[in-house]
Formats: C-alpha cells, structure tokens, sequence
C-alpha cells in the first residue's frame, strides 16, 4: 500500500522526503536546549523536497543590501532577507523603524541601506554590554554579558554613511523606551533572546505599531532563546494579534487593529 501510494505521489509531479529530526547530526546548543521541551518533537531542521526560489543565496537585488554585513552579525542570510523584506514593505506605512539587540550592527546596516531615502528614522536600542539579566525559569541558555563583544563606537563607525536618520539609544531595556517622544513605528526588529526584554519590547512597540506595521523576532524557533518565544507568546494571547512562526525560525507579528 505504501508503495502505490509513492508511485501516485510521484505521478502527479510530487515526491515524499523525510524532515530532519533534530536528533541528527552534530549537537548544538539548540539541541541540546530542545531536549528540555515536550513540544521537542516539533523542532526540526527542515528542508524543501524541490526547489524553491531562494535570493538570499546571492541574489543581485538582494545582495545591494546585504553585502559586506556578514562579519557585523550573526543572523544567518535567509533571517536577514525576512528583515529586507518587511523594511521595504515599512517604507510604505508611516512610522519609524527600530530595532532592539544591536550588537555588532549588521542587520541596522541592512535596515539603514533598505529605508535610504524614506525620510524614516532608525532607532537602535542596545546597552552595547551584552545581554541583560537572565530570568530563572524562562530563559535556559543565555545569560548576563553574553554577546558583549562589541561596542557603540564602531556600530557608530559601520552606519556613518547614515548618521543622519539614525539614533542610538544606549542602556538597558526597558529603561530606554522611558521618557522618548511618543511615535509611530512601521517596523520593529527584536533580537535580545531573553524572556523579560523580549516582553518589554512587546509592551513598548505594539501599542505604537501602526495597522500594517510589522515585529520580527529573531529568535523566536530557536530552543537556546525560548524565553524570548514564551515572551512574544504570552503577550500575543491578549491581543487581537497572532505570531506567525516563519521556517527560518523568526516569529512575526503583523498589527491588524488598533489595540
């Protein structure tokens, strides 16, 4: 039965291939991470069975905005052509862009090139001192300091070429969004992978997200940064608003209403 039920799938232009558990190949910390889920099933490295269209393999039009950012971040080519892709719908909306979890400044390279000339801002919150306080019981990896190797100065330095729409706002979150000037933001990038930031940032933004806007969360699939997704979770589950999971392990929040 098995078989005729292949040899029906491939007549009709279709084939069967198994996902990639995550019980195979080379332990990471992710694994390692998943191992303490009950949902570990549902954590796979997941692959096309035919081809697809893939322009952050090196696409031209693509490659304009990413090019020359690799060694400035640690989001992966697809996750960052996920961010090109909301920054140039936001180009569209009113309201400002900003992103929280700067790091080394790649990806707020990738967002200051995409939005050139849109007359927009781009907020960059960061405390350039590496994570924030972990909280027990939500965050399982991650702790205070990771990711400090960087500094104000030379994301400073990488985005020169676009002083003039970009603000930085240095210090902790969520003692950063206190006493800004009320705006609107079309666009949102959040990648602080710890539980209590990640919330924080959900009761900053989404309020001031205008309809259409969009928040990408880096690290929402990732097992190492599951309180970031328990985070954007828990918040979601009071608003009119759902997080889309994306394959390339990022989570989005598209506003719909006016809370």
């Amino acid at each position: 039965m098995k078989k005729q039920m292949k040899k029906l799938i491939r007549k009709m232009g279709y084939d069967i291939h198994r996902a990639e558990s995550p019980r195979e190949g080379p332990e990471s910390a992710d694994e390692r991470c998943a191992r303490q889920f009950d949902a570990y099933a549902y954590y796979t490295r997941w692959q096309a069975p035919f081809p697809l269209f893939t322009p952050f393999a090196g696409h031209p039009d693509f490659m304009k905005a990413y090019d020359g950012i690799q060694s400035s971040t640690q989001v992966s080519p697809e996750r960052c052509y996920i961010l090109q892709a909301f920054l140039r719908h936001a180009v569209n909306l009113p309201g400002d862009v900003a992103e929280c979890g700067v790091f080394k400044g790649g990806t707020a390279l990738l967002a200051a090139r995409t939005i050139q000339g849109s007359r927009k801002t781009l907020h960059l919150f960061d405390s350039f001192q590496g994570l924030s306080e972990a909280t027990p019981g939500k965050d399982n990896y991650y702790k205070k300091g990771d990711f400090a190797d960087t500094s104000e100065q030379a994301v400073r330095r990488l985005l020169a070429d676009f002083s003039d729409n970009v603000e930085f706002h240095v210090g902790w979150i969520p003692e950063t969004f206190r006493n800004l000037p009320e705006r609107m933001y079309s666009f949102v990038h959040v990648d602080v992978d710890l539980f209590q930031p990640a919330l924080d940032c959900c009761n900053y933004y989404y309020p001031r997200l205008v309809p259409g806007g969009a928040m990408v969360f880096d690290d929402y699939g990732f097992p190492a940064c599951r309180g970031e997704k328990e985070a954007v979770d828990s918040f979601c589950a009071g608003t009119r608003d759902s997080v889309i999971t994306l394959l390339t392990g990022q989570g989005l929040i598209i506003k719909t209403a006016v809370a």
